[in-house]
């Protein structure tokens, strides 16, 4: 080409990252190559065209040929040697801009040829790969879950790098020095192309299928635990005769606190606070008619609360809509459906019911709950966004006036009869050697939203209740059936409290009653043990970024 540099300097602006310009029609220029393979300069050995792919998720990729002359070459050294590509304005001064830092990775040797075929890319994977956790987090920022994606042991870190990228508007790729980086998808508008900034008829359209647009994201989010359930049941039994005076008149055998506890022990439960006892009293040689015991366990009344534990399994099933409405109204739903499930070890359900206290148990995680559900909408929500900048558009423009076009800048198309923005996605040199052509294909996506929507906070829901319905009821006194009189009842089996016999009796001594103390206990239905679920409903609206798409 001739000119010794572009009219319109912009390139210089936009490298240094200096504030927005705009890209024009401009003059002629010269340019040169300097190519660096393993430090070496072999830009004079190169044949063909030299290209650069970016793209704006993942690596920069370079394909060129270099001539390796007669002698003879170690071929497979090449394997991973580093390459740079800079890009030089001739001009005063020179101008020289880096397009590529990378390392081959799949040279092919022609022998007739002699020519090397080189295919370099920035190894980004390979990167991340080094990187520990909490370097990625700082990289990538974003959220993350183990309930949502998975455990971190074992696995690639390159996967746990794109589940926290995929939840928020932004990609992991390189910039030309090969550093790993994020860019934003909705960047301001820095860089404009005006009259006679594109090539003549590059301009290239790409409409997405409906399909590729989801405008409704489908959540299901299950979170199962243990809901650790006890019921109480007050208990209360007094000896007939009541005091002990009147007892005394007129005796008869007594429960004692081990035969109580015995009873709720032998009926699945356990005696829970502080029982009140009435004991008969010890030695009181003081009383007109001297009193001697030495078994104050025996009771004349108890009041005692017992209670039971079991363990429920409880699913709080949220069920979370996110939708961008006019794009809804507009065609009607395309769904992209998604399920989480968070699930609690139940080793702490055998702990409860053998007594554990709830301070040694987990309880319902909600710091765990709403940091899967928080990940979970935003990935949501980054789905929907995504889709909704499937739209591309494709132009050409000459790689000397565009030098600082990058990933990350919002782009303005004002030319003609055409008004474009949107994001780079794709960019692709294509510098060829011998015609001197030069040339920067640019691919933009443009999101489609509406002008005044807006978008809610993505926020937890609120928990959904269990309808537990009412607990059993049932009476907690105690009855006594006393044998050995002749007015004693038939004994009953079946009676719950105290069983026993009068000191002194009158009646036949074959019918003596069991010394025995029995608990009736209510029954826990089978709705309370088994597992329960309920329902939380939330919806929330997107509101894509409104670019700009008139042709």
């Amino acid at each position: 080409m001739l000119g010794a540099h572009p009219l319109n300097s912009q390139p210089i602006n936009g490298l240094a990252g200096g504030g927005s310009y705009q890209i024009g029609q401009g003059g002629s220029f010269t340019w040169a190559l300097q190519v660096l393979l393993d430090g070496i300069d072999v830009t004079a050995a190169l044949t063909g065209s030299v290209t650069i792919s970016r793209s704006e998720d993942g690596d920069a990729v370079a394909q060129l040929a270099i001539f390796l002359g007669a002698g003879a070459v170690d071929v497979a050294g090449y394997t991973g040697a580093a390459l740079s590509i800079d890009f030089i304005v001739r001009g005063e001064p020179d101008f020289s801009s880096r397009r590529f830092t990378g390392y081959l990775v799949q040279p092919s040797f022609d022998v007739l040829s002699r020519v090397l075929l080189c295919e370099a890319t920035t190894r980004l994977s390979d990167a991340i790969e080094r990187m520990e956790f909490d370097e990625i987090d700082l990289l990538t920022g974003g959220l993350w879950s183990v309930d949502v994606f998975e455990d971190t042991a074992g696995r690639s870190r390159w996967d746990y790098a794109q589940e926290r990228m995929s939840t928020r508007p932004a990609s992991l790729n390189v910039d030309r020095f090969g550093q790993p980086r994020v860019t934003s998808w909705h960047p301001p508008v820095v860089v404009e192309f005006g009259e006679g900034a594109t090539v003549y008829e590059s301009l290239d359209v790409n409409l997405a299928p409906l399909s590729d647009m989801p405008n409704v994201y489908a959540l299901e989010l299950d979170y199962r635990y243990t809901r650790f359930r006890e019921f109480r049941q007050s208990y209360e039994w007094t000896h007939p005769l009541g005091s002990f005076e009147a007892w005394r008149a007129d005796s008869s055998e007594l429960p004692d606190v081990p035969m109580l506890a015995e009873a709720v022990d032998s009926a699945g439960w356990f005696i829970t606070g502080a029982p009140t006892y009435v004991r008969l009293p010890g030695d009181r040689p003081d009383l007109p008619q001297p009193w001697y015991n030495k078994n104050t366990d025996l009771l004349l009344s108890a009041h005692f609360t017992a209670g039971i534990r079991w363990s429920q399994r409880g699913v709080e099933q949220y069920r979370i809509r996110l939708q961008v409405d006019d794009s809804v109204a507009a065609v009607d739903e395309v769904i992209e459906r998604a399920r989480v499930v968070l699930d609690t070890d139940t080793e702490s359900d055998r702990l409860w019911e053998q007594g554990a206290s709830l301070e040694e148990l987990p309880d319902r995680d909600q710091q765990r709950l709403d940091d899967a559900v928080l990940c979970a909408l935003q990935v949501g929500r980054t789905a929907l966004l995504k889709g909704h900048r499937s739209n591309q558009v494709t132009w050409q423009t000459p790689l000397a006036h565009a030098l600082g076009v990058d990933f990350g800048q919002g782009c303005r198309v004002r030319d003609g009869l055409t008004l474009v923005t949107g994001a780079p996605v794709e960019l692709e040199e294509e510098i060829d050697i011998e015609s001197g052509l030069a040339m920067l294909t640019i691919t933009l996506a443009v999101s489609r939203g509406k002008n005044g929507a807006q978008s809610d906070d993505l926020v937890v829901p609120a928990a959904p209740e269990f309808d537990d319905g009412y607990g059993p009821v049932m009476s907690g006194v105690l009855p006594t059936q006393l044998g050995l009189r002749a007015s004693s009842p038939l004994y009953d089996e079946e009676l719950p409290g105290f069983a026993g016999n009068y000191s002194i009796g009158n009646g036949d001594p074959s019918l003596r009653f069991p010394r025995r103390f029995m608990l009736k206990t209510p029954e826990i239905s089978e709705e309370w043990r088994n597992e329960v679920q309920a329902e939380s409903l939330a919806m929330y609206s997107v509101a894509p970024p409104v670019d700009t798409l008139e042709l």
